[in-house]
Order: C-alpha cells, then structure tokens, then sequence
C-alpha cells in the first residue's frame, strides 16, 4: 500500500504526478508492471492498494549476489525492456527506470514500480530522429548507401505514432546489440 499526505503533496506539486501514476497503472494490464488493485482517499491521504511483492528489488538482489550470470542478465535486461515497451504503448513514459524502482515476485519474475515520475509522452519527448538513425548504424549522409530519406528534406514528416514506433524499433535494436556483446 502507498499512502500518500495530501497536504505534502500539495506543497510538493506532486498532485500532477500522482495523478499520472494512479492513471497509468489503473490502465495497464501487463505482467511486467506492478498492479494496482484500487484507489481511495480520505481527509488526509489518498492511498494507492497495489500486488505484494515479496522477491525484494533488483538492487537489492545485485547487492546480495555482486555479479549476475549472462543468462540472469539477459532474462532480466529483457523483462526490463518488455515492462517499459508495456507503458511506451500506452504513450506514458516512467523517467526513474533504477534498480530500486525493478520489483521481483515469489517466482523472481520483473516487474516495474514506482510512476511518481512518468508523465504522458508527448512530442517534446522524441529525439531527434536523424539521430536514431545514426545510433541504429544508418548513415545520414546523401552520398552514401544508407538510408537516404532521412536527409532528404522533402520526406514526408511521421506523426507521433510513427516516431514513436520508430524510437521503439530502434531502442530494440540497440539493446539487442549491446547484449550480443557479452
């Protein structure tokens, strides 16, 4: 259970981001994400009734054990990535992914917590593309063999949507990338 003072958040400005937090997880039905079960409040408080989770957080399971194997970390970077793919879709993002915030059950399955931060994702939160492009390994440069259409300034713009499935294509790609490396 997560109460939270009102007064406190009042004072605070948090009132916003309370809100997003109980909003978001009211609507997300994913086994990466913590549930909420309810929300209610009264004078004082409001109070958020969420799953128990028993399995302890990642840090301190990175504490207990130092190192993890491959495998642990690969199974574990991926529920990561399936748990924030979960909230991207329904165009929120979480901005405070920490060990802290990585929850296990009794099963050691992942699962995100902690949206205190996340806020609906709008187009102020796209990088600029031609800059996933170059990350992905895509040349920006008109006279190479890349890809060409993103130099080229009469290509059609992408809607939001569209950019956001791109940065979520691409994201992919380079985590993908960077776990081949171990």
């Amino acid at each position: 259970m997560k109460k939270l003072k009102k007064s406190e958040m009042l004072r605070r400005g948090q009132v916003e981001h309370v809100r997003a937090e109980r909003d978001l997880l009211a609507e997300v039905d994913s086994p990466y994400i913590v549930k909420l079960y309810c929300s209610f409040q009264d004078d004082e408080f409001l109070y958020l009734i969420m799953e128990y989770l028993p399995g302890g957080d990642m840090m301190t399971l990175l504490m207990r054990k130092d190192t993890l194997t491959e495998d642990e970390s690969k199974f574990y970077v991926a529920e990561t990535i399936l748990a924030i793919e979960s909230i991207h879709k329904r165009i929120y993002i979480h901005r405070d992914i920490k060990p802290d915030n990585l929850l296990l059950d009794r099963s050691g399955h992942l699962k995100l917590s902690d949206f205190g931060l996340c806020k609906p994702l709008d187009s102020s939160c796209f990088p600029n593309l031609s800059d996933l492009d170059y990350a992905a390994g895509k040349s920006t440069n008109p006279s190479s063999d890349g890809d060409k259409q993103s130099s080229n300034s009469t290509a059609p713009r992408r809607t939001q949507q569209e950019q956001l499935l791109h940065w979520q294509k691409n994201r992919r790609m380079l985590v993908g990338a960077q776990l081949c490396k171990f």
